[in-house]
């Protein structure tokens, strides 16, 4: 792993020139950046440095705010900026905005420069040391640099998306899941879980350290067996445990008449990680609970009268916002943490499901049913500002980046399709999808991992 960061230089923090980008809504036009590939000290041929300058320049590329220019357009090489620095005339002319040049040496060393091309000054000069089996870790994070140097908005590229995998299998019935792990860009696959259960829903905790699911493990056995387990698993270890123990699923069964407790969707963390909040379904309608992991405590923060799930907390653990039918149709409202003042936000047309509070506090995304066509779209926190960002024949589960500024989702194409993964920006004007190995669903987006 990366074992430290390095702040040699910080030049020009405020006086450099960089744009604040603010990407809310309707076309950015992208800042053309030239990326040179690293040279290597030495002077050898330097594979890892074109590797580290393909991954930063497709990391960029793919966010919609950076537009690379073609390498071949270059009149200054790698190994002369490396001796002699840039001239700023010879980037003008290509029309760059932006360049990132940097070398190896060293034991893995890397030094890097951001500059801008119109003032010439240097935005960023670091250093991070790492090794090359990190390598792409190490891209990403340079690539988080140059990210929030230009928009002031945090990087995400070094963060992960774990989601819901089906194997194919021609009999439904013997369909296998598992949770799989992979970078936001779709590499290192991980696979979390071994297929033998049935697992629905992965949520992170807000410090990324915890994974929570829904489990079927055992539903061939006693009542308790066949109701619907909650595990934490740690994303490092991989070791899990019970989030709702045995106790307190047994209490659940006995309200439940005897019959098996099931849920609709896996809990989601309070920003502290000390919480959760979760749907439980009593006599077929499902009341939103509040689960305190110091107390091992659980508190009903609404009734079972009518289908109320998909709870997620706001940025500040204040509010939570959920959705219920308990006007006719569903509908998006929000509540205190503890339950009362509980309010409807959503006043258009259509079905709402699976609310979601953005990590800045400023939006909640939501997946929407309306004319016949599924959307995701976006809404401040009092349901003003209604957008619907993305359609298809069936989108859904939408999950936030950890700057807030991109959702990713599942999306099936057509009828009898595979569900995939794609990443949208709030824009809705880039769209992109993760290259995933099967059918896969109910996408769950990292926290900004930080780096020791």
């Amino acid at each position: 792993m990366l074992k430290k960061i390095l702040f040699v230089l910080y030049v020009g923090l405020f006086s450099a020139s960089a744009l604040r980008v603010e990407i809310n809504k309707g076309k950015v036009m992208p800042d053309p950046i030239a990326i040179v590939g690293f040279y290597e000290e030495g002077g050898a041929e330097s594979k890892t440095g074109n590797e580290i300058c393909d991954i930063i320049t497709s990391d960029l590329e793919l966010s919609g705010l950076f537009r690379p220019i073609n390498p071949e357009s270059f009149i200054e090489t790698k190994e002369t900026l490396s001796q002699n620095g840039p001239n700023k005339k010879n980037w003008n002319i290509l029309g760059a905005r932006f360049l990132l040049y940097g070398k190896i040496r060293g034991n893995f060393m890397i030094d890097f420069v951001l500059l801008d091309v119109v003032t010439g000054e240097k935005m960023l000069a670091l250093n991070i040391e790492g090794s090359s089996s990190k390598l792409r870790k190490a891209a990403h994070i340079i690539a988080d640099y140059v990210y929030e140097r230009v928009t002031s908005e945090k990087g995400y590229f070094s963060t992960n998306i774990v989601y819901t995998e089906t194997a194919d299998n021609k009999n439904p019935s013997k369909r296998k899941t598992r949770l799989v792990k992979v970078d936001q860009d779709g590499f290192n696959r991980k696979e979390l879980t071994d297929g033998s259960e049935l697992v629905l829903t992965p949520r992170y905790s807000s410090d990324s350290k915890m994974i929570a699911y829904i489990s079927y493990s055992d539903r061939q056995k006693d009542i308790l067996g066949k109701s619907a387990h909650v595990y934490m698993m740690n994303a490092e270890s991989g070791r899990r445990k019970l989030m709702i123990d045995k106790d307190i699923m047994k209490m659940l069964i006995k309200r439940n008449h005897g019959n098996p407790v099931q849920m609709t969707y896996a809990p989601r963390f309070s920003p502290d990680s000390e919480n959760a909040v979760l749907a439980i379904i009593i006599d077929g309608k499902s009341a939103i609970y509040k689960i305190n992991f110091n107390t091992n405590q659980l508190t009903q923060l609404t009734e079972h009268k009518c289908i109320d799930t998909s709870p997620c907390f706001s940025d500040d653990g204040k509010k939570i916002v959920f959705t219920s039918n308990r006007a006719g149709r569903e509908a998006i409202y929000v509540m205190n943490s503890d339950g009362s003042d509980q309010k409807r936000i959503s006043t258009a047309e259509g079905k709402y499901s699976q609310p979601i509070w953005s990590p800045r506090g400023d939006l909640i995304a939501f997946a929407k049913q309306t004319g016949g066509q599924f959307f995701i779209g976006v809404m401040k926190p009092d349901g003003s500002g209604e957008r619907l960002i993305t359609s298809g024949y069936l989108v859904e589960a939408p999950c936030w980046s950890s700057n807030g500024r991109y959702l990713t989702y599942s999306m099936q194409a057509g009828p009898g399709t595979k569900n995939s993964i794609s990443v949208v920006d709030i824009t809705g004007y880039h769209i992109r999808t993760v290259d995933t190995k099967g059918d896969a669903s109910y996408p769950v987006w990292s926290p900004t991992v930080k780096v020791n």
